[in-house]
């Protein structure tokens, strides 16, 4: 009998099963993977979440494996550029662009460290109630001629990403939803020379470059949905394409070489299901996915293992007060996130720059602190009304007098549809 089953081990279950592991309590983390294995990714953590691999004493850990820190943020539109990084969180700025074959091993590692079980090639295929609560999970190890084995505990946890087999079965209702507005391809390369982290937004398309281990450097492009069909037929030349309204990044691609295969997707839901019922849990992906333009998903994963584990901790052997806590957690994690939910809603747009916009960053790229507030919005640390507002905009133009600057955009942030969370904090369902 375990306390807690987390099903799924990578960057929201394996933390969590570390931080309830290092409470005392008795945790199977189970997973149809092993690892190191790879998965599809943004690989990026922006400083709020190396701050929590930095609180639960990894990030000294994941340097060891070559994961370079980050210290400057390129934004490009094209004629006008934005240099910095976001904000420090509990003394941390830099940011991360660790492998997935690398994270998560590290994590998995630090959760059994932590005194976590770990069954790993495990195929659930269904869970266990009793009187009208989650009790527990069958499931088969891959490979094993063993037959079904049954796994008992108080809590099961859903951290098995957007195709969650928890959340499918208790039928976790989605309560916000948004369609997929981008399809994206991404692979990596050897050879880069000056590997500096960018973003480069186009009209219709998003580059992303990011240095991660072994000296390789990830290049990501999105386009919209709709195109998804005709990049797949070819998306080689489609990154080609895309590339070329980068004439320098094409011409560092050209002289590297990408080491990979390419790996992309159209499925990139922007929801919010319904995480927590009568012992069972949803975390990360599971329970809430955005596209990843802003790469906040790992991140945002850190955030909520950090925030179900509060909530367990201490009530697990109370059912009804187990229950209420879960409840409270959902709607943290909700409050927390509404901020990057609506930002990116915006990003993945992929609008054009309003003239608007254009004066205000230019005009904030000459106020060291106007360019630090931009950034704390887009690493998710800055509520987005705080910076673009009518009236912050008009501030920041307005305290220019008139000097010009260089800047960025984060791509769809236009005038007439500045995204914003509700000033309660929940999600606004609303398009």
């Amino acid at each position: 009998m375990y306390d807690v089953i987390i099903v799924g081990a990578r960057c929201a279950g394996a933390p969590l099963a570390m931080l309830l592991a290092r409470e005392g309590h008795r945790v199977a983390l189970v997973d149809r993977a092993s690892f190191p294995s790879d998965t599809m990714s943004t690989h990026f953590l922006w400083p709020r979440g190396v701050a929590k691999l930095a609180s639960w004493g990894l990030v000294d850990r994941l340097s060891q494996r070559g994961c370079e820190p980050i210290r400057q943020v390129i934004f490009d539109v094209g004629a006008v550029q934005l240099v910095g990084t976001a904000p420090p969180v509990e003394g941390v700025s830099d940011s991360l662009c660790p492998r997935r074959t690398v994270l998560d091993a590290l994590l998995v590692e630090a959760a059994v460290d932590a005194g976590a079980e770990l069954i790993d090639r495990f195929v659930v295929s269904d869970l266990c109630w009793a009187d009208g609560r989650v009790s527990g999970l069958r499931g088969h190890q891959r490979g094993s001629r063993s037959g079904v084995t049954t796994l008992s505990s108080s809590l099961v946890v859903g951290a098995d990403g957007l195709h969650s087999t928890v959340a499918d079965q208790v039928m976790a209702p989605t309560y916000c939803e948004h369609a997929a507005t981008t399809c994206v391809y991404y692979s990596y390369w050897s050879g880069i020379a000056d590997r500096a982290a960018s973003f480069h937004a186009r009209p219709g398309q998003l580059v992303l470059v990011w240095p991660t281990n072994d000296d390789l450097t990830r290049i990501y492009v999105a386009w919209p949905a709709s195109q998804y069909q005709a990049v797949k037929a070819d998306v080689e030349g489609a990154f080609v394409s895309a590339l070329t309204t980068v004439p320098e990044l094409a011409e560092k691609a050209a002289a590297g070489r990408r080491e990979h295969r390419f790996v992309g997707t159209r499925e990139l839901p922007n929801r919010y299901r319904t995480s927590a019922g009568p012992g069972w849990a949803l975390v990360g992906d599971a329970g809430h996915h955005k596209d990843p333009s802003t790469g906040m998903g790992i991140s945002d994963a850190f955030l909520s293992a950090d925030l179900l584990a509060q909530s367990i901790t201490g009530s697990l052997d109370d059912p009804c007060r187990l229950d209420e806590a879960l409840v409270g957690y959902q709607k943290r994690r909700d409050a927390l996130t509404a901020n990057g939910f609506h930002l990116t809603l915006s990003t993945a747009r992929l609008d054009g720059l309003a003239p608007r916009l254009e004066e205000f960053y230019r005009a904030a790229a000459v106020q060291p602190q106007a360019v630090s507030r931009v950034f704390g919005v887009l690493g998710g640390t800055t509520p987005v009304r705080d910076v673009y507002s009518a009236e912050q905009i008009g501030a920041t133009i307005d305290a220019a007098n008139g000097t010009e600057g260089h800047s960025a955009i984060p791509r769809g942030l236009r005038r007439d549809s500045t995204p914003r969370p509700r000033q309660d904090g929940d999600v606004d369902i609303t398009q």
